[in-house]
């Protein structure tokens, strides 16, 4: 795959990651804070949460593996 400005593109996926991490810690405090409320919706915040959890692991991931060749 060849990116035209490669810079961007990866500060785009850096600011991607970031952001997940940082909905998925509002997520956690959000269910701390007001676990009744959360209850309905459990098992889409759950589906949320392992997806974006996966969309990071993957980032952090993939760029440990760029950065070892």
């Amino acid at each position: 795959m060849e990116v035209p400005n490669k810079e961007k593109w990866q500060k785009n996926r850096r600011y991607m990651a970031w952001s997940a991490l940082f909905i998925m810690a509002m997520v956690t405090i959000l269910v701390i804070a007001f676990p009744s409320h959360i209850k309905p919706a459990e098992g889409i915040i759950v589906t949320i949460y392992l997806s974006l959890s996966g969309l990071v692991g993957a980032y952090f991931g993939f760029a440990n593996i760029g950065k070892k060749k």
